[in-house]
């Protein structure tokens, strides 16, 4: 079943607050996390930590870009099924994941400090989009009634 992200308002408030709650659990148990968004690989805010709804929307179209510019360096170079792409700044780390499920392409893209231990926020991340992952596709399999 697919739903795209302005599906019929019974689903969206579902969808915000499983993206909104595992943003929050994110940012509860890695240290360092400034910013973190999912959004639709469009580039449409779906939620969003630590971000005024202005700054939102142009973090999430960046993220939605960089996600696309990432997915076609990897089928140009014939490789497979991009998962993530990590930006190192002398300030911290920008992190963005794929989020695959049955409702709508969505991206997971999170901004570290400095103080961010690189492997645990990599790993951090890859869980918190897994997660999401199932989430969504269990959201994705109930009728809307359901809901």
């Amino acid at each position: 079943m697919s739903i795209p992200v302005d599906a019929p308002e019974a689903k969206q408030p579902q969808l915000k607050a499983l993206c909104q709650q595992q943003l929050a659990e994110l940012a509860a148990t890695t240290e360092g996390v400034r910013v973190a968004i999912v959004a639709s690989s469009d580039g449409f805010p779906l939620a969003s930590l630590n971000l005024e709804a202005q700054e939102s929307r142009r973090i999430t179209a960046m993220g939605a870009a960089l996600s696309a510019l990432s997915l076609r360096i990897v089928q140009e170079l014939a490789l497979s099924g991009l998962e993530g792409t990590v930006i190192e700044s002398a300030q911290g780390l920008v992190l963005c994941r794929q989020i695959p499920n049955g409702i709508t392409p969505m991206v997971l893209l999170v901004v570290t400090g400095e103080e961010a231990n690189y492997g645990y926020a990599q790993w951090a991340v890859k869980h918190a989009a897994k997660r999401l992952s199932e989430s969504l596709n269990a959201l994705g399999d109930r009728p809307a009634s359901n809901l």
